[in-house]
């Protein structure tokens, strides 16, 4: 079960890696859209990077609480 938990703990620090330092990664805006709007693009860049550390950081979570209960692989 630890390396379930071990998953989980990486997943929860991938995903506040990503709210920490939304810009950094995977860019979710075009090119173009960076190249015509960039304000708007670094906003949607931001909602997106929050949203998809939302979901890791849940993911995580669950995979901690599962290792823990002794449910994971």
């Amino acid at each position: 079960m630890v390396l379930t938990e071990a998953t989980g703990v990486l997943c929860v620090l991938a995903g506040g890696y990503a709210l920490a330092r939304p810009l950094s990664i995977r860019n979710y805006p075009t090119a173009d859209h960076w190249e015509s709007d960039p304000e708007s693009a670094r906003q949607e860049q931001r909602a997106y990077a929050s949203m998809a550390a939302f979901c890791t950081i849940l993911g995580g979570i669950a995979l901690v609480v599962l290792g823990l209960l002794g449910r994971g692989p």
